[in-house]
């Protein structure tokens, strides 16, 4: 399942795409390189973790607009993308996007600190049997006298070159510049972000997050077997799984396990509750924590099963009920004369789960486990036979990468 990955961000072939098109240039400010040893105490990285982890609105947001069908979204990208264009906001838009992001009570310059070394940090989970990267960039309007607060914020803690393109004049090229980026990014797991770009646009900020996992263990294709959509029917749908030590929780309400990919440090939580539509109405990051810390070490033999998604998803759209500021915004540290201008706000997110492991990626615009007792306990079965929600998530920070629901086959 794994892929060939590209260029590592930042290589000369990958900013190349850009600077060969007439339609493009970099801009920069007094910092040309990212900051990779930023100074970060432990509160505020735990409250940028949880502030990241309003993984869990997008989703109730995903699922409020589509409630009969499966998602997959990346509350991470999103969250990253608006962080990094919060950077050139004023007045009410940043007032706004910091209520929405949770990061309201923090020092901006210690979220950025800290956003800069948590996501460093996740990328270094990357092993043999595992692919984990992220990237970010701007694109903004030709001749803006862009602030260099923003482009040496923009470089040093988010690693993303700012990028003069000519939305009005050379709109069909800009367009292909973005979306083979974001292609690049993801091994083409994406292909594209965007079909058309409005010619008005001034500024828009990407993230693009890719994941290629093998399990930790061999698991194995075990058929087809029932499944109980959320409409009431009844089908046969392929399932993967086996025997396992995995953490785990089962009650009546909710069945819970996690199986880890190669290297133990990032994982798929699987959550089936007897009421899907309830248990998500109510999950945010202080549950799942809860839910988590509810997990217990057991020989765990179980069924799932596979599947593969994936969302175009208007930001701006799903969002505003959350508190998203609506165009347009107010870009005053980014430009010079406190401009207000249009943003564009938008992800495409998909996903492929089997029993070699997990592809997932999303483009936005805008430990190990303890060892076993000698008391063997008694085989756990799980089978995972009715709607459930999962959540790909970097165990040692806590930090959700992504979200999603399989309500039906």
């Amino acid at each position: 399942m794994l892929c060939n990955p590209p260029n590592p961000v930042g290589t000369a072939p990958e900013l190349a795409l850009f600077t060969t098109s007439d339609a493009v240039n970099e801009q920069f400010g007094t910092t040309t390189v990212r900051d990779v040893a930023a100074d970060v105490d432990t509160l505020t990285s735990a409250a940028v973790v949880n502030s990241l982890n309003f993984s869990f609105d997008l989703h109730r947001a995903v699922t409020a607009e589509n409630p009969d069908q499966g998602s997959v979204e990346s509350g991470y990208s999103a969250a990253l993308s608006l962080l990094l264009t919060s950077a050139a906001t004023g007045g009410d838009t940043l007032v706004a996007l910091n209520n929405l992001l949770g990061t309201d009570s923090l020092l901006e310059d210690d979220v950025f600190n800290a956003i800069n070394d948590l996501s460093l940090s996740i990328e270094s989970r990357s092993n043999d049997d595992l692919v984990l990267r992220s990237a970010n960039r701007v694109f903004v309007k030709p001749e803006l006298n862009l602030q260099t607060q923003f482009l040496d914020t923009a470089t040093s803690s988010f690693g993303a070159p700012v990028t003069e393109a000519n939305f009005e004049g050379a709109t069909e090229e800009v367009v292909s510049a973005i979306n083979e980026w974001a292609a690049n990014q993801t091994d083409n797991f994406i292909p594209s972000i965007i079909d058309d770009i409005d010619p008005r646009t001034a500024i828009a900020a990407l993230n693009a997050i890719f994941l290629d996992a093998q399990w930790q263990d061999e698991f194995q294709s075990l058929g087809e077997r029932t499944f109980n959509a959320i409409d009431g029917s009844v089908s046969e749908v392929a399932n993967f799984g086996g025997t396992s030590f995995l953490t785990q929780s089962v009650d009546n309400d909710l069945t819970a396990f996690e199986i880890p990919y190669a290297g133990e440090e990032l994982a798929m939580l699987v959550l089936m509750p007897e009421s899907i539509e309830s248990f998500e109405s109510t999950l945010n990051a202080d549950s799942l924590s809860e839910i988590v810390d509810g997990l217990q070490l057991a020989e765990v033999r179980f069924n799932i099963p596979t599947w593969q998604l994936e969302n175009e998803l208007d930001l701006v759209q799903l969002l505003t009920p959350f508190g998203l500021p609506a165009n347009p915004w107010d870009f005053s540290r980014l430009v010079e004369g406190g401009d207000i201008l249009e943003i564009l706000a938008r992800q495409n997110a998909r996903i492929e789960v089997d029993e070699s492991g997990t592809v997932a990626a999303a483009v936005t615009v805008t430990g190990g486990l303890g060892t076993t007792t000698s008391i063997t306990p008694p085989i756990t079965v799980i089978n995972i036979d009715r709607p459930f929600v999962y959540v790909l998530r970097d165990r040692t920070t806590g930090t959700v990468l992504f979200t999603g629901r399989i309500v039906a086959p």
